[in-house]
């Protein structure tokens, strides 16, 4: 399906550097539009392939240490909380889990990702990761500074395409999240967002079952 999408953008521009002398600006933003549009697919197809992934890769639960999950998450995000002056507090007790390594990195990075990307303009992104532990689950809360969700909204996060705010201002395919519920329940655990409203911060909270080492 991405091999059409490609054929389609390439000759897009193709087309538009051969007609160059001929076009106005307005057919110039045409040819911008389409060729933005073949792009934007081809990410939702790649979103929909990661999510189709989850729980079918044949990767075993493996007793890992939690904490190096989420050290591997903050690496993979360096550069942009580094550009967007980020300050990313970690705190709690972070346990050894019997988890799926790479989905659980995954769902951690894609939380801290949405952190740093929806920031009120203007305002430096404070994040915190905590985890706790009780008798019988993991919990993990991050929280943030940032632009927050509407009450109303909030039923809509989870879902696959279902995007809360505009393209122009946040880019993205509306599939983070749902990919993060769907590894959630995966590991048959619990996610829910807490947020104040417009401009309140948001609060993503996970929880997942600690299982004993001789489960399968």
């Amino acid at each position: 399906l991405r091999q059409p999408l490609r054929m389609i953008s390439s000759y897009m521009q193709l087309l538009e550097r051969g007609l160059s002398d001929q076009l106005d600006a307005e057919k110039r933003k045409f040819f911008d539009f389409a060729i933005d549009g073949a792009r934007r697919m081809d990410a939702m197809m790649l979103g929909l392939l990661d999510y189709s992934r989850v729980g079918r890769k044949g990767e075993p639960l493996t007793r890992v240490d939690s904490r190096r999950l989420l050290d591997e998450a903050l690496l993979f995000l360096r550069a942009a909380a580094t550009e967007a002056s980020a300050q990313i507090e970690v705190l709690g007790d972070w346990p050894m889990v019997r988890v799926s390594p790479d989905e659980v990195m995954r769902l951690l990075q894609n939380l801290i990702a949405n952190a740093i990307k929806y920031r009120i303009a203007g305002c430096k992104p404070e994040i915190v990761g905590r985890s706790q532990v009780s008798q019988t689950e993991w919990q993990v809360v991050v929280s943030d500074n940032g632009i927050g969700v509407l009450h109303d909204q909030i039923g809509r996060l989870f879902q696959v395409f279902q995007r809360l705010q505009s393209r122009a201002a946040y880019e993205g395919t509306g599939i983070g999240l749902a990919l993060c519920r769907k590894i959630v329940l995966r590991h048959h655990g619990r996610i829910w967002v807490e947020s104040g409203g417009e401009g309140q911060g948001s609060c993503f909270t996970f929880c997942l079952p600690l299982l004993p080492e001789s489960a399968p």
